[in-house]
């Protein structure tokens, strides 16, 4: 699964970009001045430094008062679940009340008991109308049973032992709607009702009608009966039920469609290789099919029909990565196909339902979005999991990272394999980042089995870290002894599931090693190392100083961290191996001459903080001649903290040569951190304003193209900026936008209705920050119809520009609006959808009428999460 907290959140952060074109995009719009920028970083990567960045003291080390702010937190232990049964096989027949958006079922049930002999079963199956319940035999029978909502206890009329096989079928109503909303999302997972049909009624012209569920983490039994636990294995048949002009899909093959009397067809999809309950899935809609193959098999993507011509342009590389993940892992692709499907308002960035994926719609693009941009790290990171996660299951969720950081960390090896070391290297900064901002309040274990909730795992210990070790532990052991270990460890436990030992006795078994020193500090124990570094030079050596500088009231006291030193001694590299393992250690080599430049950790793989003091010259060096970008990266990001500090309000003079050599690096995204830097300068000199105008006009990268533009807002004349809006960019376009009008240009909402055709969210958010800044008076019919059009956080995003646009209003306009608002914040069936409505109505409250709405709001809301956040904001206004 990919979530906010992932690198798609990665793929939600991705998209949900306020105020940010793909980290490029100023946020406000000032006439005549340069706009200043929010500091962001989008899902291709765009790198950007922070307007002012802390001081280097603040930045990593933490008092003892603050070490309780991150510190773990030890709630109750959640084991593995208890087997009493194996679950052999699982057929299910739905059909669907849209109207009601109810799904009938039957769900027939083949299982033995594990072990022990039983006389009962108890499968979860939550809020369901239970209509019977049946043994089948020679003579089916049926069975006693008690139901309390959540569970359903069925009494066997005779006690069955490990020998024997039973059959249950049950005929059961699931409602998703009317279920429970307490405690019903998380941070992962948006809504837990695990069925959900979208424009049930047809009322909105503008987004198709669809069925479709989301089992993770235990929501499969929304909406059939199952024992709702990852460490359950079984295979599977799925017959569907649909009004004829509807698509299905599921797991597995489909083996029949049935047209039936009545204008419905039956299709009957089969999966004969085990796989968990949360994996099955079933997508309704009018889909346009697509089809590719690999090595015989179907790869196809279901997208709604006016994307069609963009399907292979979004997905069409899915092929190449089977051929790359089977070759790697020397395992191919296990399973029958492998579909990909997009939905309208899913909870989540995406999900890997075994041989089905299922997308967010933001997946949906045109060719033109993707000259910024592409979705392979989303498409990626769900294939991985029909390996990580499908073929092999984490057995309990304290185990998540067995799923989750292989997923995220084949997003790296895919960029380095199909676009190169930069593109890794940029991958590996976003999820450290991702990372260390989690651990400046959070520092937990990546296995950890007393968690709050199990969907506190789905974090960014889970994913970013746990992929950064996963990389450490490719980088220690070589690339040959990594993959085959994982090959030994899928194949030792291939339709199984597993636990971390696992993987750990999985590489002791194939490398001979004694790995529990690696998988203890890093897998078992919070937190990260901190080492202060120093260097000199000195009759004929190198000494290199480091000590370990971090806490140790949960950490390791002292991390082993075998290094590489990388220095150069005129102007050649030379890289020595260290082992650091104790608190504080001295290292000394001999060189001929000063060294120009020192790096510690050379292969820039290090899940911690590396504090090492160098001067301008050698943090200059290394921005020159560093092979790796991201070493290159971290010597212009070092420089910058050292001519911009924290305490100014304008960056240093010695910081624009060293700015203008970023420009010419090979890599865009030091071109474009060289931008960023020159952004922040209020004058530039004529030749450096030419050099900066080729880059918009040429540059290869549109997102160099798209800081070009930034860094020229308010330093030439408006009339530049008219040329770059017709750049195919979307990203360019927006900050040529964004340019004129902080130059000074005179009709820029003339210039924005240009581009109100334009389907892409963001050039609608920014025409929508356009229109409320000016106060565009004739702009309220756009608000509301390309409301219609929008869903998930761009629909919010949307929601809080349309009330603050209302606020400049005549009353009988806000009046209107108001009641938009309103009907959003009562019928929308999501939450936060919900409260942004809610939100934006209160900028108006000084209107009578809108507190009535609102009064009227906070009286219908069942969600008592959502009543609770009206409440807070009443408080707050009191």
């Amino acid at each position: 699964m990919v979530t906010s907290y992932n690198s798609c959140l990665k793929w939600l952060l991705v998209v949900a970009i306020i105020g940010v074109a793909l980290g490029c995009q100023p946020t406000t719009i000032q006439r005549g001045t340069t706009a200043k920028k929010q500091s962001a970083k989008s899902k291709d990567g765009s790198i950007s430094f922070p307007d002012q960045l802390p001081k280097e003291d603040d930045e990593n080390e933490l008092t003892d008062s603050q070490v309780g702010v991150w510190a773990p937190t030890r709630w109750k232990y959640n084991p593995e679940r208890t087997r009493e049964f194996k679950l052999k096989h699982t057929k299910l027949e739905v059909s669907f009340n849209w109207e009601k958006q109810h799904l009938y079922g039957i769900a027939t049930l083949m299982m033995q008991p594990y072990f022990f002999p039983q006389d009962s079963v108890v499968l979860d199956a939550k809020g369901f109308d239970i209509h019977e319940v049946v043994l089948v035999d020679k003579i089916s029978r049926p069975l006693h049973y008690t139901y309390n909502g959540q569970q359903i206890t069925i009494y066997l009329d005779k006690t069955f032992t490990r020998n024997e096989e039973l059959t249950l079928r049950i005929r059961y109503t699931a409602k998703p709607n009317e279920l429970s909303l307490s405690d019903n999302a998380s941070g992962a997972i948006t809504d837990r009702r695990g069925l959900f049909f979208i424009n049930p009624t047809g009322e909105n012209p503008y987004k198709p009608r669809q069925i479709w569920t989301q089992g993770q983490t235990e929501s499969a039994s929304c909406w059939f009966p199952t024992f709702d636990a990852p460490n359950v294995k079984t295979t599977q048949e799925m017959l569907i039920t649909v009004d004829s002009s509807f698509i299905t899909l599921s797991n597995g093959r489909l083996i029949k469609s049935t047209l039936n009397k009545d204008g419905t067809r039956t299709d009957h999809w089969k999966q004969d290789k085990p796989h968990a309950p949360y994996l099955f899935m079933m997508a309704i809609g009018k889909y346009a099919v697509i089809k590719d193959y690999w090595r015989g098999k179907e790869v196809s993507y279901y997208v709604e029909p006016e994307y069609a011509p963009y399907a292979r342009a979004i997905f069409g590389r899915t092929p190449q990565m089977m051929e790359f993940f089977s070759n790697l892992l020397d395992y191919p692709y296990p399973w029958d196909k492998y579909a990909q499907v997009v939905v309208r308002d899913f909870v989540s960035g995406a999900m890997e339902n075994t041989s089905a994926s299922v997308f967010m719609e933001q997946l949906q693009v045109d060719h033109r979005y993707l000259i910024d941009d592409n979705w392979d790290n989303i498409i990626a990171h769900e294939l991985f999991h029909h390996w990580f996660g499908d073929l092999v299951t984490c057995e309990s969720w304290a185990n998540l990272p067995l799923n989750e950081s292989f997923a995220t960390y084949s997003e790296y090896l895919w960029q380095e394999y199909k676009y190169g070391q930069d593109a890794a290297d940029e991958f590996w900064l976003q999820e450290w980042e991702q990372y260390y901002t989690e651990s400046l309040g959070k520092r937990e274990p990546l296995i950890r089995y007393y968690y709050r909730d199990k969907e506190d795992m789905f974090d960014s210990h889970s994913y970013a870290k746990g992929g950064l070790i996963l990389h450490m532990l490719r980088n220690l052991l070589g690339d040959e002894a990594f993959f085959a270990s994982l090959r030994y460890y899928l194949k030792q436990h291939q339709y199984g599931k597993a636990e971390i030992h696992d993987l750990r006795l999985a590489f002791e078994e194939v490398t001979g090693m004694d790995m529990n020193w690696f998988f203890d500090q890093w897998f078992l124990h919070p937190g990260h190392p901190e080492l202060q570094v120093q260097h000199s030079y000195e009759n004929g050596f190198l000494t290199l100083e480091v000590q370990q500088i971090h806490d140790t009231t949960y950490t390791p006291a002292v991390y082993r961290l075998p290094l590489a030193v990388d220095y150069w001694v005129g102007g050649k590299k030379i890289r020595q191996r260290i082992e650091i393992n104790q608190r504080q250690q001295i290292f000394r080599f001999p060189v001929p001459s000063q060294p120009q430049a020192v790096i510690l950790d050379g292969d820039m793989q290090l899940v911690g903080i590396i504090k090492h003091e160098k001067t301008p010259e050698e943090w200059l060096y290394q921005l020159l001649h560093a092979e790796r970008m991201l070493a290159r990266y971290r010597a212009l990001e070092a420089l910058q903290k050292l001519y911009y500090p924290y305490d100014h309000q304008t960056p240093q003079e010695e910081l624009l040569p060293i700015a203008e050599h970023a420009l010419s690096d090979r890599s865009w995204q030091i071109r474009q951190a060289g931008l960023q830097i020159l952004e922040k300068f209020a004058v530039l000199d004529e030749d450096l304003i030419d050099k900066i105008k080729n880059i918009a006009l040429n540059d290869e990268s549109s997102l160099a193209r798209a800081s070009a533009v930034n860094a020229l807002s308010g330093k030439v004349a408006p009339s530049f900026f008219i040329n770059t809006m017709n750049d195919s960019s979307y990203t360019v376009l927006v900050n040529s936008l964004y340019a004129y009008a902080n130059s000074g240009g005179e009709d820029v909402i003339r210039y924005a209705e240009k581009f109100e055709h334009l389907n892409n969210f963001l050039v609608v958010r920014t025409l929508a920050e356009f229109y409320t800044y000016f106060e565009a008076m004739d702009k309220y019919d756009w608000f509301v119809n390309t409301l219609m059009r929008q869903n998930g956080y761009q629909l919010n995003q949307l929601l809080h520009y349309f009330g603050i646009y209302l606020n400049h209003q005549p009353d009988q306009v806000q009046l209107a609006g108001a009641k938009v608002l309103a009907d959003y914040a009562r019928r929308h069936s999501s939450t936060e959808t919900r409260i942004s409505a809610y939100s934006a109505l209160s900028s108006m409250d000084s209107l009578p009428e809108v507190r009535s709405l609102m009064e009227e709001i906070r009286r219908t809301e069942k969600d008592q999460r959502v009543l609770n956040y009206y409440r807070s904001m009443q408080r707050s206004n009191e």
